[in-house]
């Protein structure tokens, strides 16, 4: 039931912005998508431990790399598929954004474990370029847009936001499980955070509900066809990496899949602590999110078949 709780809920949360949204437009009036938020950071720092992951020279090159490909070569990527597609600017911001953003916070350890790869490599991966992203994310993204069209953020409004956003409260519930000394923690808590990011994606696509009837189907079809364009390259990108490196199967399914896929709540946090107006960008983000899920989910169980 776990793994078909967020998907379920971003469809239901969809269709609900779109018949109901009244209630989306007043909680976003109250700041309701910087609280989900806060709680889905909380919540995952708590969840997060760091035993049993080794510290060396190889750990290290293995990280480098994925950090480069990841918080790197993703947005480049998308700044050139967007071009290249001539998406308009506000998907062309929602596909830099979901391309700049660090890595899922759960999905790609889940999927690692589900194809028999090295999951605490993957969990190591996870927290440390979330980490890193955030740092990255504000001059990486402002780049982007820039080179993508006259739209400019203000870096330092963003990076501020994010270290509010994202990494106090990270770092609030990572605490709370150290001084409370839970080595282990209920598994029931991802709901908690699921929830948050469907009610999260419901404000938003509430907020611009408009743009989503204003976007045509060829236009969805240039989104479809511009994430998956990208997921797929930082998949063949990454397989290519774990070769140079010489990699075990097991450590290689880790950074394959943690390195290739994009986090929607940091998504949704940039989205939150922009200035303009970013009409249907989140679209881009949640079409990117599903479309990963899918194809890695696909891509797990055959590699797991040849185990």
């Amino acid at each position: 039931m776990r793994q078909y709780f967020l998907p379920v809920g971003l469809i239901i949360a969809a269709i609900s912005a779109l018949i109901i949204p009244q209630t989306g437009i007043v909680l976003a009036d109250y700041y309701g998508i910087r609280f989900t938020i806060i709680i889905i950071f909380l919540v995952s720092g708590y969840q997060t431990g760091t035993a049993g992951v080794p510290l060396n020279s190889r750990l290290l090159r293995i990280f480098l790399t994925a950090a480069v490909i990841s918080l790197l070569v993703a947005p480049l990527l998308g700044l050139a598929i967007g071009s290249l597609l001539a998406l308009p600017s506000s998907l062309i911001i929602g596909l830099l954004i979901i391309c700049a953003v660090p890595p899922t916070l759960s999905s790609g350890i889940v999927i690692t474990g589900v194809s028999g790869g090295n999951t605490v490599l993957a969990l190591m991966l996870t927290i440390s370029l979330n980490l890193l992203g955030i740092l990255t994310l504000p001059p990486v993204l402002h780049l982007c847009l820039k080179a993508s069209g006259p739209v400019a953020i203000n870096q330092w409004g963003l990076l501020s936001k994010m270290l509010l956003l994202v990494l106090l409260p990270f770092v609030f519930g990572k605490t709370l499980r150290t001084v409370l000394n839970k080595q282990k923690v209920s598994s029931h808590w991802s709901y908690i955070n699921s929830s948050c990011v469907i009610l999260a994606v419901y404000i938003s696509l509430a907020v611009s509900r408009q743009e989503f009837f204003h976007t045509n189907t060829g236009q969805y079809l240039a989104v479809f066809l511009s994430v998956s364009l990208v997921h797929v390259l930082l998949l063949v990108i990454n397989n290519q990496a774990a070769k140079w490196l010489q990699l075990t199967p097991e450590d290689s399914k880790a950074l394959l899949f943690v390195a290739s896929q994009k986090t929607l709540p940091v998504s949704l946090a940039v989205l939150a602590g922009l200035s303009q107006d970013t009409g249907n960008a989140v679209i881009v983000c949640l079409l990117f999110h599903f479309t990963q899920l899918i194809i890695d989910s696909v891509l797990a169980s055959r590699l797991r078949a040849r185990v």
